[in-house]
C-alpha cells in the first residue's frame, strides 16, 4: 500500500511588510464604515410638522429635525450686517416657534407658501435653523380678479415666422 503524503503550509507570524498592508486596510475600511454610519445619521432627520413638534415637547431638544410651517411674515427681520434671519413659524392653532438661521434670506422667502427648516431645537425653544428649503406657489402667475380678463401674451407671435404646412 502507497501512503500520499501533502505538505501542509506552514503557518507562522505574518512578516511585518504585509501586517502593515493588513493594519492599513482595516484602519480604511473603519473608517469608510463611520462615514457611511455618520452620513446615515445626520440624513436621517425626523420630517414634521410644527403641530407634531409641539406635541412632542421637550423630547426634541438637540436632536436634528426638519419641520415644515407656514412663516408669519409679520415677524421676519433680516440682520444684514450680520446676516442673521429671525422668524416665527406657525401652526394652524396659532402657537409659534422662533427661527434663528444665520445665513443669506433664499430668494423667493417673502412670496412662500411654507418652509421647510433643519436644524436643532435648542433649551429655550429656539429652533437653530441650518438650512431652509422654500416651498414657492404652485403657479408666479398674478391671480385674476372675478370678472375680468386674462391679460394677453406679452409677447404676441408674429404670423410669419410659423412655418406654413404643404
Amino acid at each position: 500500500m502507497t501512503t500520499i503524503t501533502y505538505d501542509q503550509p506552514k503557518i507562522g507570524p505574518i512578516p511585518k511588510r504585509k501586517l502593515k498592508f493588513v493594519i492599513g486596510g482595516v484602519v480604511a475600511l473603519v473608517s469608510i464604515a463611520a462615514l457611511i454610519v455618520n452620513g446615515l445619521l445626520s440624513a436621517s432627520n425626523y420630517y414634521i410638522t410644527l403641530e407634531e413638534a409641539l406635541s412632542q415637547g421637550d423630547r426634541l431638544v438637540g436632536k436634528g429635525l426638519r419641520i415644515n410651517a407656514v412663516v408669519d411674515k409679520e415677524s421676519v427681520k433680516y440682520d444684514t450686517q450680520n446676516i442673521v434671519l429671525t422668524f416665527d413659524l406657525v401652526d394652524e392653532a396659532g402657537r409659534r416657534v422662533p427661527v434663528v438661521y444665520r445665513d443669506v434670506m433664499p430668494d423667493l422667502f417673502m412670496k412662500s407658501e411654507s418652509v421647510i427648516v433643519e436644524g436643532r431645537l435648542n433649551e429655550n425653544g429656539v429652533f437653530e435653523a441650518d438650512l431652509i428649503l422654500v416651498k414657492c406657489p404652485s403657479k408666479y402667475e398674478e391671480a385674476i380678479e372675478p370678472g375680468t380678463q386674462p391679460k394677453s401674451n406679452p409677447m404676441p407671435i408674429d404670423p410669419s415666422l410659423i412655418p406654413s404646412s404643404g
